[in-house]
């Protein structure tokens, strides 16, 4: 792309095209209109030069050709090449870049012809473009005749020639005199231009909101956030994405706006560029990932004059690259545990047998005995830990059952009940209204719900709050365990589910791994989303049985 973005191309036009809207009519817009073309022909060569490292040579038919092509169709037109000889070069335009707004200026239509027939005429020794409005079988084209020679039916076609001259985009005497008589004339009437400051501010709110709309009918249907700002880094333009994503009306003086503003600020002070930059916004309703694209705008003398930002939402992509990594992680573990575990069981059992036999040799109140009750000890603990680590390696059971969460969920508040109570954390149940049922090993999923309720207890040692809820979206079962507790930093959260990852001083680290490891064999998925200092939400998806969806 020519320019940077399809945004910053249009942010550039729809600036000059409303001043000059605002200021110009008839032949002198067009006239304008026609050298902003130009100029924006020479800016797309330009850069394509840079970009080919071709500084000096002349472009070929076909480079041109490709130039013009994907410029067009880049910034939203369907624009494809028809005949073309060494001397005329046929482009047929099915939809215009500027779409219906040509209905309501047509003079835009010079823009793309000044931008053709610049880069043109700095290449080949003539140029001239005759358009023409083509109907066929109820639907109608417009077709671009460019003309690289002087040939006889070049001379024969209306339409505009353009001279090679570096500045033909340049406003001559003769210009400025055209233009000047033509308001004149049009102002005899004093009716045509606002008198006194009332008036002239009346005229630049106009123009503002015209600006804006102009914007808008650009930019909002797209998927993408769109924000400009001004060299203070005060907001001067979002379209609807950008509200979505944002919220600036709430959360722009807060931490999601403050990291977005460091961006801006970046790029208006050391004129730096951010290409697919990375940002999390943390909001009280979760985490939110965005990928942002930010450029200085620069005015007729150079200074930085603000900034724009395309950005959009990357957060199902981020989750899904997380759990792909995951899943990686997971397979490796269960590998290496298939591998080894086994090993490890076999001279564990015969040593635990031996120290039976050994401790039949002491008196219950000697040190030999208590020696070996703790090797017994630690050895079971050993085979605990084993235990847990070959159940990385299991299938799902074949034995799925028809199960009640809600049931299940029953069982886990009995046995944490007498904990929380300990811990002073106070256990609020939200369930849906309906009983939800799964396809599931009930054993299973009750040993992933205690965990996940344990640890949460364990995250609120000075008391709190375990939110047990449930939910059905689309197709899903929805069950999340949600604590006042400490939270998880983010350099962690990409940790939790990590074998042997933990921050308890006698835990394991392998509950959450098993517990990702079970909800993956029940065609599941287990995340997390953590706001340190506010607490932490497990959210578990488990598929519906479809007999249930169908009720």
């Amino acid at each position: 792309m020519p320019y940077d973005s399809h945004g910053e191309f249009f942010l550039q036009l729809l600036a000059d095209y409303t001043l000059v809207n605002e200021m110009l009519v008839g032949s002198s817009a067009k006239l304008y209109l026609k050298k902003l073309g130009i100029k924006y022909g020479y800016d797309v060569e330009d850069r394509y030069r840079t970009t080919v490292g071709n500084k000096n040579t002349a472009l070929s038919r076909e480079e041109f050709i490709k130039i013009v092509v994907d410029l067009l169709n880049q910034l939203g037109g369907q624009v494809q090449c028809g005949k073309h000889t060494e001397s005329k070069v046929e482009f047929v335009e099915y939809k215009c870049p500027f779409g219906y707004m040509t209905i309501k200026s047509p003079a835009l239509c010079e823009v793309i012809k000044g931008m053709i027939g610049g880069i043109g005429a700095r290449n080949f020794p003539y140029c001239k473009i005759s358009a023409k409005q083509v109907w066929e079988k109820g639907d109608s084209y417009c077709l671009l005749n460019v003309f690289l020679a002087e040939t006889a039916e070049a001379e024969e076609s209306p339409g505009e020639i353009y001279p090679n001259d570096s500045t033909s985009y340049f406003l001559t005497r003769k210009d400025i005199e055209t233009v000047s008589e033509g308001l004149l004339a049009e102002s005899s009437s004093g009716s045509q231009y606002p008198q006194g400051l009332e008036d002239l501010k009346l005229a630049h709110r106009e123009m503002e909101t015209e600006y804006n709309q102009l914007l808008d009918e650009i930019f909002s249907d797209l998927k993408l956030g769109v924000l400009t700002v001004n060299n203070k880094n005060q907001i001067t333009y979002l379209n609807k994405t950008a509200q979505e994503l944002l919220r600036p009306e709430s959360q722009w003086d807060s931490a999601p706006g403050k990291a977005f503003r460091e961006i801006l600020e970046e790029t208006l002070t050391q004129k730096k560029r951010f290409n697919q930059h990375m940002l999390q916004l943390i909001f009280q309703d979760g985490v939110q990932y965005i990928s942002v694209n930010a450029s200085p705008l620069f005015d007729a003398e150079g200074n930085v004059s603000g900034a724009v930002s395309v950005f959009q939402d990357v957060t199902e992509n981020k989750t899904v690259e997380n759990e792909l990594i995951q899943m990686e992680k997971f397979s490796l573990v269960a590998e290496l545990a298939a591998g080894t575990a086994h090993e490890i069981r076999n001279p564990m059992t015969t040593l635990r047998g031996f120290l039976q036999i050994l401790c039949q040799e002491f008196r219950p109140d000697s040190k030999g005995y208590e020696y070996c009750e703790l090797m017994i000890e630690e050895i079971d603990r050993a085979n605990s830990i084993i235990k847990e680590f070959l159940l990385l390696t299991k299938p799902t059971a074949p034995n799925l059952k028809k199960t009640d969460l809600h049931l299940i969920l029953e069982e886990i508040f009995l046995l944490i009940e007498s904990k929380s109570l300990l811990e002073s954390v106070e256990i609020q149940k939200e369930y849906a209204k309906e009983s939800i049922y799964v396809q599931a090993v009930p054993a299973q999923i009750k040993q992933v719900f205690l965990n996940l309720a344990t640890n949460a207890i364990h995250a609120m040692p000075s008391g709190g709050r375990l939110t047990i809820a449930t939910r059905t979206k689309k197709d899903k079962a929805v069950i999340s365990f949600s604590d006042t507790g400490c939270g998880i930093e983010e350099n962690q959260l990409t940790k939790v589910f990590d074998p042997f990852y933990t921050t308890k001083e006698n835990g394991t680290g392998l509950g959450l791994t098993i517990s990702y490891g079970i909800i993956e064999n029940h065609q599941g998925r287990i995340y997390v989303d953590s706001i340190p200092g506010k607490g932490t939400t497990f959210t578990i998806e488990l598929p519906i049985i479809k007999n249930e969806l169908q009720q």
